[in-house]
């Protein structure tokens, strides 16, 4: 393979992974939902955000209500990411905490979480898990990325996946390049997706192609410009030198280096 072909697989492959990811999974923003109850994602997994933006909203007081459409079906939840604002003298400014019920009376799932760590899987007991998210008037940060998957308990039907771990999640789930069991099983056993299939190439990979056609132009663009500046900055720096030499030889030819004549008087 060469490079031209390298070039374009490998950014095909890319997009096709970023396609691929946008369309399986759900969005819920908290701070779109506040005092509100969710639904889980008919697909059977979601994620969490705390809001839209890159950086969560200051003076937050939010509670959300995830469920599930059963009350046999229960949620586990996988902490991708988690930075919020530093606590203070152990106290927690911006803050998450999330409860086994739909109630800040149930219990609790986690402690109070708080700052950049890393929050081990949690799972729910029952169908619904109750979100208390809370920030202060100062300070903020990417906040959290939290994914969710519907489960249930085995034996498992005939359109679920059966994680190695005992869970049944939907069988869609299986080889979506998540790890939506949270031991691994349903991505185990999974093959690349092919970029050319039998009718040609895919609409992602024509997308892949064309998108590292453009970037591969404007990188030689770019490089052409620069060569072209140094071209002329050399070629200056040497007509300089060259005027510098004929002036202190006594070879003033009566026009300056921009080559305007002397001014001769009237």
């Amino acid at each position: 393979m060469n490079i031209m072909a390298w070039w374009h697989f490998s950014v095909a492959a890319l997009l096709i992974t970023i396609l691929k990811k946008s369309e399986s999974l759900d969005v819920v923003y908290l701070s779109n939902n506040c005092n509100a109850t969710i639904t889980a994602s008919t697909s059977g997994a979601g994620l969490l955000e705390p809001d839209s933006s890159l950086y969560y909203k200051n003076n937050q007081d939010c509670q959300m209500i995830l469920a599930t459409d059963s009350s046999e079906k229960r949620l586990l939840f996988q902490f991708v990411r988690f930075n919020l604002e530093e606590a203070i003298d152990g106290q927690c400014l911006d803050s998450l905490r999330i409860y086994d019920g739909p109630n800040t009376t149930s219990s609790a799932l986690t402690s109070t979480l708080c700052g950049r760590i890393q929050v081990p899987d949690v799972e729910s007991s029952g169908n619904q898990v109750l979100f208390d998210f809370k920030s202060d008037e100062d300070g903020r940060t990417s906040g959290f990325g939290i994914y969710y998957t519907v489960f249930t308990d085995g034996p498992c039907g005939s359109n679920q996946f059966n994680c190695s771990n005992g869970k049944c999640i939907t069988g869609a789930l299986e080889c979506d390049s998540y790890d939506m069991c949270g031991d691994g099983s349903d991505e185990a056993n999974c093959e690349v997706e092919a970029i050319v299939d039998d009718g040609g190439l895919s609409p992602a990979a024509i997308a892949g192609i064309i998108a590292g056609s453009i970037c591969l132009i404007l990188l030689i663009i770019g490089i052409v410009r620069v060569g072209i500046n140094k071209y002329k900055s050399h070629k200056l720096i040497k007509e300089l030198v060259e005027e510098m030499k004929k002036n202190q030889a006594g070879e003033h030819t009566g026009e300056d280096f921009w080559g305007n004549g002397d001014d001769e008087d009237d």
